[in-house]
């Protein structure tokens, strides 16, 4: 447990914490916890920035930002109601106080400094949302009491009261920081791009309701019967005993409820490119296009299936380009017979890499021993959008 100490001294604040030996950069910083109805009182308010930082600040009224803190908020409530794991709330603070004082106490740091020195550089989006849930409004500069109080659990507002935030306090008692030294933090901290971005991660963790239709495909389709589906593997390899993938699944549905204007990211496994949301009732509407496209496409190319492990048709473009299929017939309002006339024909094409009909489709291209079709294209979406067109193509 780490030991917060505050006392209020003519203006200057006093904090206990920890801190490493190692240096890391310039500068030094002390980690503790305070109470989240203290915070506050450990930086400048925001009616009290400097110019800059004002008007960085003042962003935070925007859309976006507001839009975010309403989905921190969520994520705050689902933490202190929730029993699973979830990260901390951290906020850290940057220090630029000449008569900052910092000493060793017993095996703990001591800094003592003016809070009308020290800024916010990071946390700032949970920040707002921690004042927001405590039944504060940001009416930029000033945090007013919410009258409303609309849509706040008072038993929220209780448990995060009593809730301890991990406060990180960065400071230099060498050489003070001045102000381009906290705006240069604030840039660092809230520009990052250094975390993992992974498709795969959304996709394993999400609560999205793509996950369940995924299974319940995987059921419907009976995918068994062909070698079944992983849910680790994100492609098909020659030695894999499987059909598809969970990923390549995912893949596919997304193209047929979005079309190529679909950007497949971390955020479309719950929303579209438009920003509408990807919910139950949308995807029981597509479903029955997939089953009844899919198990004709199966049922006429199982052969191929089971005796051709190289194929194109264990390709995940090739996979997503049937799926832009399926949302194009609907566009066009296909029945769902006439889309099992098109799972079947498309079914019956040879998926070998060596079939002489590939000739036809603009995204391919025969390598140059003259012996195999390959990708013609410049990446992964231009290829299955042509490999979609020339489907079209042959079932229309």
């Amino acid at each position: 447990m780490l030991i917060l100490e505050k006392q209020l001294l003519s203006s200057e604040i006093e904090v206990l914490g920890l801190s490493a030996d190692q240096k890391y950069g310039n500068g030094k910083s002390i980690l503790c916890l305070i109470p989240s109805t203290e915070v506050q009182n450990y930086f400048s308010p925001f009616e009290s920035l400097p110019e800059d930082l004002e008007l960085i600040f003042s962003e935070l009224v925007n859309a976006t930002n507001q839009n975010r803190i309403r989905r921190l908020e969520e994520e705050i409530v689902h933490g202190l109601c929730s029993e699973q794991f979830t990260t901390p709330l951290s906020l850290t603070i940057a220090v630029s106080d000449e008569s900052l004082l910092s000493k060793r106490k017993a095996s703990l740091d001591l800094i003592r400094y003016k809070p009308k020195a020290a800024f916010l550089v990071d946390g700032i989006l949970t920040y707002c949302a921690i004042m927001n849930l405590l039944g504060y409004e940001l009416k930029f500069p000033n945090f007013i009491v919410n009258q409303k109080q609309k849509g706040v659990d008072p038993r929220v507002r209780q448990m995060l009261a009593g809730h301890h935030l991990h406060i990180t306090i960065f400071f230099d008692d060498k050489n003070n920081l001045d102000q381009s030294d906290i705006l240069r933090l604030c840039k660092i901290f809230n520009q990052r791009e250094v975390q993992l971005h992974s498709v795969n991660l959304a996709r394993i963790t999400s609560d999205s309701p793509i996950k369940a239709l995924i299974y319940q495909l995987e059921k419907e389709l009976r995918l068994d019967k062909f070698g079944g589906m992983s849910s680790k593997a994100t492609r098909v390899t020659k030695s894999d005993p499987f059909i598809t993938t969970e990923s390549t699944m995912l893949h596919m549905i997304l193209a047929a409820i979005g079309g190529s204007r679909l950007r497949m990211s971390t955020k479309t496994i719950n929303q579209l490119s438009d920003g509408s949301t990807i919910d139950r009732p949308r995807l029981e509407r597509i479903k029955p296009a997939i089953v009844i496209f899919f198990s004709a496409w199966l049922e006429s190319c199982q052969k191929q299936l089971k005796y051709n492990r190289d194929g194109f048709h264990y390709s995940t473009q090739i996979w997503q380009a049937l799926g832009l299929v399926i949302h194009d017939l609907i566009s066009n309002q296909y029945s769902l017979d006439n889309l099992k006339r098109a799972g079947n024909l498309l079914g019956q094409l040879d998926y070998s890499r060596d079939a002489k009909h590939w000739q036809y489709c603009s995204a391919m291209m025969i390598d140059i021993r003259g012996n195999h079709y390959k990708n013609a294209t410049s990446g992964g979406r231009t290829f299955r959008e042509g490999i979609a067109r020339y489907f079209i193509e042959v079932v229309s």
